[in-house]
């Protein structure tokens, strides 16, 4: 196969971004990760690559016919599915598109390759369920093999590992392996050098929609001057930003859980999820939970938030009250901060990157009034904690996906929360802006008195606040159960 040439090519990324001056050269056997922080333009190069950005300048010569797999590839499909989701017209739930006829869409033909990608992905059982009702996870396996199923010559993947459970990262690293020995070419984007798989040869460095370095993956690697350019070096505040004065927090009576459940159990269709689940936060606890794609954190995180309609269904008391005695939905969200891919798969408003952390005093999508200035003052202040205070005036959907994980972590944590639920916070951050937020959320853990929840899937991204461990297992009968892990104290 002929080797791919990127000559001295300035492509647009949207109205106000361009791609500049890029040369790269893939040659046939090379294997690629792309590397560099949120907002680099990793994302915007495999597009080129794929050829899905105008060329104002350069010239491409022997292009491949390539895939291009993204977070938003996902987002665009659930929101598809979520639009044709007809259950309020039927007497029964719409399940949507199944898995199977999704992949194949029209060609038949495929049937066979399709069975072989899902036993080598194992997600056989998946099949005939509906799209949405997937896991980040297991959402991210179909649509790498919907791309594998277009039998491309190049396959791009945008933070593939991200939202994938161990054994599943252990999957696809083989299957990369398998397209590797098969012939495809594979350009990894990477936030984190940590993933960089065996099979890469090359790496190349962006910073700013250019190109800094390229070339061999041992040369790249052991270039001081490299890691000087991505290594994070920052001071935390001796003090977090002032909370909004006036603002009352429920507190948890003395002697009662911040949390109880008891016997939970949470199904659809029949199937549970969740099977007899016990579990209890008691006051001082910040808490990790854990478990494979589509074991039910997040239908977990969601019981608790009291955006679940079975939460109501089941035995659980909140700061000392019974769910579903009266409270509001707005009484539960004024004492939770909260932070998961679903929240930012459904900010879908026109705001500005203030706007949108202001919006965490009000715990809505979008802010529907006004704002005070003392409102204003603290939202920028944690901006600048973040740095991000210089993009304050930009629409968010402008952001790349990492800079709008960090704008909605700060609306997050802009009041200050007595509970924080942090659903894989990490996901689609480069390593600079991982540190950061994992040494800001054990500040704010350790230092505000914010209570935490927190699912994440990479061993490397351990909070030192950590006091408890619940690891999600399977229950007789199906689901998924709680097991508390032994309690090591902070760092468990």
């Amino acid at each position: 196969m002929e080797s791919m040439r990127l000559q001295r090519v300035t492509a647009r990324i949207s109205d106000r971004a361009l791609l500049r001056d890029i040369s790269l050269t893939l040659e046939s056997g090379q294997q690629w990760a792309v590397v560099g922080a949120n907002g680099s333009g990793k994302s915007a190069l495999g597009r080129l690559l794929c050829g899905q950005l105008d060329i104002l300048s350069g010239i491409v010569r022997g292009a491949l016919r390539g895939e291009f797999v993204a977070f938003e590839t996902v987002d665009e499909i659930l929101e598809f599915e979520r639009y044709h989701d007809d259950s309020d017209f039927l007497d029964r739930l719409d399940h949507g598109t199944p898995v199977k006829d999704f992949l194949l869409a029209g060609r038949p033909q495929d049937a066979h390759l399709l069975e072989m990608l899902a036993e080598k992905l194992a997600f056989s059982d998946l099949l005939e369920r509906g799209i949405r009702f997937l896991s980040t996870g297991e959402m991210r396996k179909v649509v790498i093999c919907r791309a594998l199923l277009r039998k491309p010559q190049l396959l791009v993947l945008d933070e593939p590992f991200d939202g994938l459970d161990r054994g599943s990262c252990d999957v696809l690293r083989e299957l990369l392996s398998v397209c590797v020995r098969q012939g495809i070419r594979l350009v990894l984007l990477l936030n984190r050098f940590s993933e960089i798989v065996p099979q890469v040869s090359h790496v190349a460095y962006l910073r700013d929609c250019a190109l800094i370095a390229a070339g061999a993956k041992d040369e790249l690697l052991g270039s001081t001057a490299l890691q000087r350019l991505h290594a994070f070096h920052t001071t935390l505040p001796e003090s977090l930003p002032e909370q909004e004065p006036g603002r009352s927090m429920k507190t948890v009576p003395k002697g009662e859980p911040l949390i109880a459940m008891r016997q939970v159990t949470v199904g659809y269709g029949g199937k549970a999820v969740l099977r007899d689940l016990d579990w209890t936060v008691e006051a001082g606890q910040h808490w990790q939970i854990s478990g494979p794609n589509g074991a039910g954190k997040s239908t977990l995180l969601s019981l608790v938030s009291g955006d679940h309609p079975q939460a109501y269904a089941n035995d659980i008391r909140m700061f000392g009250r019974q769910r579903g005695t009266g409270e509001s939905v707005w009484q539960i969200k004024e004492c939770l901060g909260l932070l998961s891919t679903a929240l930012q798969q459904s900010y879908r408003v026109g705001v500005t990157v203030e706007m949108a952390v202001i919006s965490g005093f009000f715990d809505s999508i979008g802010v529907y009034r006004q704002a005070s200035l003392k409102q204003r003052q603290i939202a920028r202040q944690w901006l600048q904690m973040l740095h991000l205070e210089d993009r304050s005036g930009t629409p968010l959907h402008r952001l790349s996906y990492g800079e709008q994980r960090l704008v909605l972590l700060a609306r997050a944590m802009v009041k200050q929360p007595p509970l924080l639920i942090l659903d894989e916070p990490c996901q689609g951050l480069d390593e600079i802006n991982r540190e950061m937020v994992l040494k800001l959320v054990d500040h704010l853990v350790t230092v505000g008195g914010t209570q935490l929840l927190y699912v994440t899937h990479h061993a490397e991204d351990r909070l030192s606040c950590i006091t408890h461990h619940l690891q999600l297992v399977p229950a007789a009968g199906g689901g998924y159960t709680g097991c508390v892990l032994p309690s090591k104290g902070p760092s468990a």
